[in-house]
C-alpha cells in the first residue's frame, strides 16, 4: 500500500482539515473573548502557539491509532510498526521543539508587555494648517505627561510614541515596538475659538477599541478635556488611583492657552539637541513665563534648556544666573513637581555636588516615575561622577523602556557602554541609532569616541567633523576635535586647533578650559592653574591635580578631602573605586604631603584592585596609571615594566601629558622611558600620517 493511500485510509487528511477548521474558530473566539475578560496581551499568542504545536501531534496520533470494534488500538502491522518508530522519533523531536522553541517563545511573549501600559500617539491635526501641529501634538503630550504621574502605569515617553507621527502602521506593530499594551490616539480640529477633539483607547494586541469620545468645546476648555481624557484612561485600565493621586493627576499646569502653546512649541524643539533649536526653545519657554508667571513647567523648561546649552555651546554668567532663578521659582510654585527636582539634580551635578544631586534625582523619580529623562540623567551622574557602572547601566535601560525610540537616550546608552569598556556593544548600539537617525548630530560624538578607542584617528576625526557639519553651533565639538588630535600625538595640529577655538569663543568656560589644557601641554602648570581658576564652575578634581603639579600639596589635599572624604577615613580603601585615577592621585597627594604610610598603602591597593582591568576600557581602564603609581612609589623599574605592558596591550594614546607631567620628571630621565614608548609613538605617528593623507589635518 502506498504512503498516500495509507494517509487516506487512516483519515489523516480528514483529521487535518477538521483540526484546522476547529483551531481557526477557536482562535477567533479567543480573540473576542479574551479582551472582554481583560486577559493580558500575550494570552492570544499563547493560544495560537498551543494550537500550532498540537497540529502535528494530532496528525501523529491519527496515523498511529486504529479505531476497531474493540476500541482504539495501536497499529500492529509491519507498516504500523514502522509508523511507531516514526512516531517515537517525531514525538522526541516535538518534545525538543517545545523545550527549545516553545518555552523560550512563551518566555519572550509573556513578560514582555505589562497590561497596565500605554503609549499616547500624536493626535492628528485636522485643521488643514500644518502650523497648528504643535497644538495637536501638545494636547497628546500633555495627556501623556498627566498619565505618567500615575505610579502603577507604564507610559511610553513622547520621543518614542511620536516617532510614529504620519506613519500608517498597524496598531499591533506599534504596540509591539513601543512595548505598550494600549494605545491612545486622537484628532484635533481647531476653528477660531472652538476645538473638536476625538480620542479613542485601543488594545494594541488586536486593534480593538475599548472606548472613544468626542468633545466639542470652546478652546479655553482644552485643559478640562485633558483632565477628562486622562481620568477616563486611568479608569479604563483599572489602575487604582487614591484621592491624592487623583489631585496630582488633575493639577492644572496653566489656564493660559497662549502660554500653554508657547510651552508646547519649546518642548517640541528639545529632542533633536540642536543648538539653534534649543535657543529657539528657550525663547518660547521665556515667552510662556511672560504670559503666565505662575507656570512652573515653563520655568523648568527654561532652566533645563540653559543647562543643555551650557553643555553643547556654552552660556554666559547672566544666562547661568537666569537658569538658577527659573529653577528656584519652579520649585517655589510646584514643590512636588518631579521634573523640577530632576532639573535641580542636574544643577547640583554641574555644581560638583554629586551626593546632593543623587538625593534630588531620587526625589524626582519618586514624584515622576514615568519621566525617562530622569533615569537618563541619573545614570550619567552615577556613571561619570560616582563611578558605579553596574548601577548606572540599568538606569539607562529603564529610560529606554520608558522611551524606547529616543535618539538621545539611545546615544547616551551607547556612550555609557563605551565608557565602561563595552566598546563593541556601544558600537552596535551607535550603528543602529545612526541607521535610524542619520541626522542626529550628537551620535557622531559617540562614534568619534568609538573610533578613537579602536585607535582609528581618521575615523574619529571624520565622525567629529560629521557632528560639527550637522550642528555647527555646537562649539564644544571644536574642542573635542583638538583633544582627539592631542590624544593621538598630533601636538602641533592640536595646539593650533585649541588656539583657533579659543579665538572664536573668547572668555567662555570652554575657551578657558582649552587654554588651561594648552598651557599644561606647554609645561606651564602655573599658567594653567591661573587660567583654570577663572572658570566659573571648575572641575575640582582637575584643580587638585593642577595644585599637585604646582607643588601645592596641602591645598590639593584640602580639595580631595572635600570631594572624596571616603579616602580620609580610618579604613579608606581603593578597592571600590571604578576610576583608577582617584586613589592614585589621592595616594600621591598623601605621600607627598607627609603621610607616607597611608599614601603608599592607597597606591598599592589601587594597583592591586586594577590588575585585572584591561588597559583600554573606556573611562575605567588602566591606561598609563600603573606606571604613574609605580613612579610615585619610587619604583622606576616597575614603572617602566607597566609602560611596556600598556604598550604591548596595543594602547598608544595620551602620551603627550606623560611627556610634560612634572611628577614624572624622574621617570622620563631614564632610558627605559624613551625606549619603551617608542613603538607606541610609532603607532600614533602612523595614524597622524594617515589623517594627513586623508586631508583631515
Amino acid at each position: 500500500m502506498s504512503f498516500f493511500e495509507e494517509l487516506r485510509q487512516r483519515k489523516v487528511v480528514r483529521v487535518a482539515a477538521a483540526y484546522l477548521v476547529v483551531a481557526w474558530v477557536a482562535i477567533q473566539a479567543a480573540s473576542i473573548a479574551l479582551p472582554a475578560f481583560d486577559a493580558p496581551a500575550w494570552t492570544l499568542r499563547v493560544v495560537i502557539l498551543l494550537f500550532a504545536l498540537g497540529f502535528p501531534l494530532a496528525l501523529l496520533l491519527t496515523w498511529a491509532l486504529e479505531l476497531t470494534p474493540d476500541g482504539v488500538k495501536l497499529a500492529t502491522s509491519k507498516v504500523g510498526n514502522k509508523r511507531m518508530v516514526t512516531i517515537a522519533v517525531a514525538l522526541i523531536a516535538l518534545a525538543f521543539a517545545w523545550y527549545f522553541v516553545g518555552q523560550p517563545a512563551l518566555q519572550r511573549i509573556a513578560p514582555s508587555i505589562p497590561e497596565r501600559s500605554i503609549a499616547v500617539l500624536p493626535f492628528v491635526n485636522m485643521s488643514g494648517d500644518r502650523a497648528n501641529d504643535y497644538f495637536s501634538d501638545g494636547l497628546a503630550e500633555t495627556t501623556l505627561d498627566m498619565l505618567a504621574q500615575v505610579k502603577d502605569l507604564k507610559v511610553i515617553a513622547r520621543t518614542s510614541s511620536f516617532a510614529f507621527k504620519g506613519r500608517n502602521e498597524d496598531m499591533r506593530v506599534i504596540g509591539r515596538e513601543l512595548g505598550a499594551a494600549h494605545l491612545l490616539e486622537g484628532s484635533v480640529q481647531q476653528a477660531g475659538g472652538t476645538v473638536r477633539i476625538t480620542v479613542q483607547l485601543i488594545r494594541a494586541m488586536d486593534g480593538s477599541h475599548l472606548w472613544s469620545r468626542q468633545y466639542d468645546r470652546p478652546l479655553a476648555d482644552v485643559f478640562k478635556i485633558q483632565d477628562e481624557v486622562a481620568s477616563e484612561v486611568v479608569r479604563a485600565l483599572q489602575v487604582s488611583l487614591p484621592a491624592s493621586g487623583r489631585e496630582h493627576l488633575l493639577r492644572k499646569r496653566t489656564d493660559n492657552v497662549a502660554a500653554y502653546q508657547e510651552y508646547l512649541k519649546g518642548n517640541a524643539l528639545l529632542p533633536a539637541r540642536q543648538v539653534a533649536g534649543m535657543r529657539e526653545a528657550l525663547r518660547h519657554f521665556e515667552r510662556a513665563i511672560e504670559l503666565d508667571p505662575g507656570y512652573a513647567r515653563a520655568y523648568v523648561g527654561a532652566s533645563d534648556t540653559i543647562g543643555l546649552l551650557g553643555e553643547y555651546a556654552g552660556v554666559t554668567a547672566a544666562e547661568s544666573g537666569h537658569a538658577d532663578a527659573y529653577l528656584a521659582r519652579a520649585l517655589e510654585l510646584a514643590p512636588d513637581l518631579g521634573e523640577a527636582h530632576v532639573a535641580r539634580a542636574a544643577q547640583l551635578q554641574r555644581l560638583n555636588d554629586p551626593a546632593a544631586a543623587e538625593r534630588e534625582f531620587e526625589r524626582g523619580i519618586e514624584l515622576a516615575p514615568g519621566y525617562a529623562t530622569a533615569y537618563q540623567w541619573y545614570g550619567e551622574l552615577v556613571l561619570y561622577e560616582l563611578g558605579e557602572p553596574d548601577r548606572a547601566l540599568p538606569m539607562f535601560q529603564r529610560a529606554l523602556v520608558l522611551d524606547p525610540l529616543s535618539p538621545i537616550i539611545h546615544d547616551m546608552y551607547a556612550s555609557a557602554l563605551v565608557a565602561t569598556g563595552r566598546i563593541d556593544q556601544g558600537a552596535k548600539e551607535n550603528s543602529q541609532l545612526l541607521a535610524r537617525h542619520p541626522e542626529f548630530a550628537h551620535a557622531y560624538d559617540t562614534l568619534s569616541r568609538i573610533r578613537a578607542a579602536h585607535g582609528d584617528l581618521v575615523g574619529a576625526l571624520r565622525a567629529v567633523d560629521e557632528q560639527y557639519a550637522r550642528d555647527p553651533s555646537a562649539i564644544a565639538r571644536r574642542y573635542d576635535r583638538c583633544q582627539i588630535l592631542i590624544d593621538f600625538g598630533a601636538l602641533a595640529e592640536g595646539k593650533a586647533c585649541l588656539s583657533q577655538a579659543i579665538a572664536r569663543d573668547p572668555g567662555s568656560d570652554h575657551a578657558l578650559q582649552a587654554a588651561t589644557n594648552l598651557k599644561a601641554l606647554e609645561g606651564d602648570f602655573a599658567g594653567a592653574l591661573s587660567l583654570f581658576d577663572d572658570i566659573r564652575r571648575p572641575n575640582p578634581w582637575q584643580r587638585a591635580e593642577l595644585l599637585l603639579d604646582n607643588d601645592r600639596t596641602a591645598e590639593a589635599l584640602e580639595v580631595y578631602r572635600e570631594i572624596a572624604p571616603e579616602y580620609f577615613v580610618q579604613q579608606a580603601s581603593a578597592k571600590h573605586s571604578a576610576f583608577m585615577y582617584d586613589p592614585v592621585s589621592i595616594g600621591t597627594a598623601l605621600l607627598r604631603g607627609g603621610d607616607a604610610t597611608r599614601g603608599r598603602a592607597l597606591l598599592r591597593e589601587a594597583l592591586q584592585a586594577n590588575a585585572q582591568r584591561p588597559h583600554e576600557a573606556g573611562e575605567f581602564g588602566r591606561k598609563w596609571f600603573d606606571a604613574y603609581a609605580y613612579a610615585m612609589l619610587g619604583e622606576p623599574d616597575n614603572a617602566c615594566k607597566a609602560l611596556r605592558e600598556t604598550v604591548e596591550s596595543g594602547y598608544f594614546r595620551g602620551i603627550a601629558i606623560l611627556d610634560v607631567d612634572p611628577l614624572l620628571a624622574d621617570l622620563r630621565s631614564r632610558p627605559c622611558y624613551r625606549e619603551t614608548l617608542a613603538p607606541a609613538r610609532a603607532k600614533a605617528a602612523a595614524q597622524v600620517d594617515s589623517a594627513r593623507k586623508a586631508g583631515l589635518l
